[in-house]
């Protein structure tokens, strides 16, 4: 009887597809014995974000999925194609997972196999107007209303629970923001990585400038460049044409939880932080104060690699297992029920960047959190003449006045980039300009640690009647590189608002705040802070004109004269949230020799321990030092006297000491622990001739190998 359960099983759940009002267009059903029947194709981040994580957790032998494609219809007639992966041996109504994407359903295949196979009904959604849907792309402005309509289709199956958990970075990020803001009651819970609430303020008109390189490269990736007249006809925000495409003075309607997970080179990096604290501080009873924030050293898509722009992070800044097991743990919690004390952990999870340098440089560490921001001293660093940049007040200085010009615009290097290259990158090329003004501090002689909102305080005038400036923050290496970690813009026009112009005034001295959004960073000793002001930053933002034109009517540009001031009555700065440093503890003991394999191969996974105790009772981090060039960075924190488990994979043989380091919560260093050496052996290549030669000593192997009938492989 056992053999034919998979075929009534697949027999229900065709019947029940008939239970609620859609259309069947494809039905693909397999059994799933063999994993070399699934093939991967899709190598996009996402997928590989989960994949790595749920091809563990499926026994292929004992499993199977049943995929189907429906063209759901919405309520005003427009059908959806929407993919349906479940379980085979599913013997009771379960909560699902549920995506909606512009890039192709069939795209996200591998995931929904894995998915179901992992044992979550699973739909997968093509919105509208993109690839098999029917309707026309307006920007996501139907997903307030297209996202409602296909979670009431799935709990209408009779496999659903009446739970839906939503997940997605980006667009599907976004899908889910504001499906939430209409308040289905199917929703249970969301994984949102990398996206914003407020598309005008985030995505499109940053600072009140165009994210040029963003916008046009992103609609024209989608095959919706006809969206771009509207937008240049519609640069200030009106409830008429943007109300659709954010949450703000709507996050009551939000009644999930939510994972809000971004990255610090982020497009969306700041969209990230303001959802979280919509729905934690600002949301309905079912969202309030139960919704967790994780930022990482990611950009976009980084969050499946360690180098972000030219820079390297050490093994610890990569998180896809926890990221992976805490959505499914609230997915548990929210749509199966489940008690699994995940309202219990921290609501957020941050990565302070640091030194990528200096292996022991403090930073490059995972640290928790209560709320967002975390309490921080708001500290001006203030410009002063010769390009210094320190905390004291300026005295009576000259202003400066630099000389903008529209056609030869500061070309972008890096930044919370999408469709051109993103993250940390060297700006000293771009810092001798004429158009580029730059402030140094001193050499740092202890580290200093900003996290939170970044915000720069200036004083400007310029002789046209709209101009942008722009701020950005680098730490300068001892080497001399100055390594971007966020910058801001702001459009003259749109100083005082984002659904209004006010034009400038020839000569008139302005004061105005820019915002940076927010990083977690440490400047190690010997590193410089470094601030540079101009007036672009061509193609992350357009290049203004200098005009009162609008950006569809403009066509003509002016030469802007533009003056910064830093005196005394004009004192122009960056405010940093400034991080106390800990006074030093008692150092944590010397952590013990890794213990491990001592004879290992190329690019495989091995594991090594270690474990030390703190004095103090402080939570501790371990670094492990892996002798190829790379570390685990600073792992934790843990509680004194725990044991650590790091993994680690060598790509080149020889011989290798590990080392392991400890310190205690306040930043104290314990000394290196005893080294453990391994060895990735060299192969041997044995000739023929030596085989030849042992046989003639030792002619009995040969008798040997034909009783074998390995002679005629060998010999």
């Amino acid at each position: 009887m056992k053999r034919y359960l998979p075929l009534s099983i697949i027999a229900i759940l065709i019947i029940s597809t008939f239970s609620a009002s859609s259309s069947i267009i494809n039905t693909d059903s397999h059994i799933f014995v063999n994993q070399d029947e699934i093939v991967f194709f899709n190598n996009d981040a996402f997928t590989t974000f989960f994949k790595d994580v749920l091809e563990k957790s499926v026994d292929y032998g004992k499993t199977g999925i049943l995929k189907r494609t429906y063209m759901v219809e919405m309520r005003d007639g427009v059908n959806l194609a929407t993919d349906v992966y479940l379980p085979i041996y599913q013997i009771k109504a379960l909560g699902t997972i549920f995506l909606r994407t512009p890039y192709d359903k069939d795209a996200l295949y591998e995931l929904g196999v894995l998915l179901s196979l992992a044992g979550w009904p699973t739909v997968i959604q093509d919105i509208r107007g993109m690839h098999a849907s029917e309707g026309i792309y307006e920007g996501f402005r139907k997903c307030n209303t297209d996202g409602p309509d296909s979670l009431a289709w799935i709990v209408s199956r009779d496999w659903s629970n009446g739970k839906v958990s939503t997940v997605g970075p980006s667009a599907l990020g976004i899908t889910q923001f504001f499906t939430a803001g209409a308040n289905p009651p199917e929703l249970s819970c969301s994984g949102i990585m990398v996206a914003s609430p407020n598309l005008h303020k985030h995505a499109i008109f940053q600072g009140g400038e165009l994210r040029k390189s963003l916008v046009e490269g992103w609609l024209e990736g989608v095959n919706a460049s006809y969206l771009l007249q509207e937008i240049f006809e519609n640069e200030n925000y009106t409830e008429d044409v943007w109300i659709n495409v954010t949450l703000e003075d709507k996050w009551e309607k939000i009644n999930v939880p939510a994972i809000h997970m971004g990255g610090w080179y982020d497009i969306f990096l700041q969209g990230t932080i303001d959802g979280y604290y919509g729905y934690q501080h600002l949301g309905g009873a079912g969202a309030k104060g139960k919704s967790k924030l994780v930022m990482g050293p990611w950009t976009h898509e980084g969050y499946i690699t360690y180098k972000q722009g030219e820079l390297v992070y050490p093994e610890n800044s990569m998180q896809v297992v926890k990221l992976v097991q805490m959505y499914l743990d609230m997915t548990n919690k929210y749509a199966m029920n489940k008690d699994n004390g995940f309202e219990d952990r921290p609501a957020v999870w941050y990565y302070t960047m640091g030194d990528v340098d200096v292996i022991d440089a403090p930073g490059n560490e995972w640290r928790y959190a209560e709320d967002w921001p975390i309490p921080a001293d708001y500290t001006s660093w203030y410009f002063h003449e010769n390009g210094i940049l320190s905390k004291t007040n300026p005295s009576n200085y000259e202003p400066i006045t630099y000389t903008y010009n529209p056609t030869n615009p500061v070309p972008t290097i890096g930044g919370q980039n999408l469709e051109i290259p993103g993250g940390p990158y060297d700006q000293t090329s771009i810092e001798s300009r004429s158009d580029v003004l730059v402030f140094t501090s001193e050499e740092l002689t202890q580290p200093y640690e900003a996290t939170g909102p970044i915000k720069a305080r200036l004083y400007v005038s310029s002789d046209c009647p709209d101009t942008d400036f722009t701020v950005k923050l680098t730490d300068v290496y001892p080497d001399g590189r100055s390594m971007l970690i966020t910058d801001g813009i702001l459009r003259m026009r749109n100083r005082n608002g984002s659904d209004h112009w006010e034009f400038m005034e020839p000569e008139e001295i302005y004061e105005v705040e820019i915002d940076l959004w927010s990083t977690s960073y440490i400047w190690n000793t010997g590193h410089r802070l470094r601030v540079a002001v101009s007036s672009s930053n061509y193609p992350r933002f357009l290049a203004n004109p200098n005009t009162k034109d609008s950006i569809n009517d403009n066509s003509t540009y002016t030469i802007a004269n533009n003056t910064i001031y830093f005196d005394s009555e004009h004192p122009s700065c960056l405010i940093l949230p400034e991080i106390k440093q800990a006074p030093l503890s008692t150092p944590p003991n010397k952590p013990s020799r890794p213990s491990g394999l001592k004879r290992i191969k190329v690019d495989k996974l091995y594991r090594y321990k270690s474990s030390t105790a703190d004095s103090d009772n402080d939570q501790i981090y371990i670094l492990f030092d892996w002798d190829d060039g790379t570390s685990s960075g600073w792992l934790g924190p843990f509680e004194s006297g725990k044991k650590v488990t790091a993994y680690h994979k060598w790509k080149e043989k020889g011989n290798y000491i590990i080392r392991a380091k400890a310190k205690d919560i306040n930043g104290t260093q314990s000394e290196w622990s005893d080294p453990w050496e391994i060895n990735v052996p060299r192969s041997t290549n044995v000739k023929i001739s030596d085989f030849l030669r042992i046989f003639k000593l030792y002619p009995f192997l040969n008798y040997l190998l034909k009783l074998l009938k390995l002679s005629d492989i060998i010999l």
